[in-house]
């Protein structure tokens, strides 16, 4: 394992990445994280907020996921506890697309000053594809704020 950092335009945190994995800046100011050779593609975007805002995480995932018309139950929501400031909840579901069943995964993640939302998907029907689900959930579970007060 390995800790990577990014500390760019609207936020600032730490993940713990297996070692295939590898993280690059995308064109819209977030993050790609993908392994190496995988079948799947894990897209974070941090914006910067109101160090007074206190959402509930949950309840940003709910607003996101209704607004891309997915349908979810309350109970498949997961509270996360995160290491230091923050709170997150994750979501997995299977939707299907013209080729076939994508595992997703949708996280949202808070913290004074920070919002973080980020997507993970990969066909299941890829070899490893169940492996790297989880190796993207372990991802986005370590994820730590950094400290952006103001």
């Amino acid at each position: 394992m390995k800790t990577v950092g990014y500390d760019e335009g609207d936020g600032s945190f730490d993940l713990k990445l297996p070692d295939d994995w590898d993280l690059n800046l995308d064109e819209e100011g977030g993050v790609v994280v993908a392994k190496l050779d995988g079948c799947g593609l894990l897209h974070i975007m941090p914006f910067s907020r109101d160090p007074g805002e206190d959402d509930d995480p949950a309840d940003e995932l709910y607003a996101f996921l209704e607004d891309q018309e997915v349908e979810l139950q309350e109970d498949e929501v997961e509270d996360v506890e995160l290491s230091g400031a923050g709170a997150g909840a994750l979501c997995e579901y299977l939707a299907e697309d013209g080729e076939g069943p994508i595992h997703w995964l949708v996280f949202v993640a808070t913290a004074p000053g920070q919002l973080l939302f980020a997507s993970y998907s990969c066909s299941t029907d890829q070899e490893g594809g169940e492996v790297e689900a989880k190796e993207a959930r372990e991802i986005l579970t370590s994820l730590r704020f950094g400290d952006r007060l103001g």
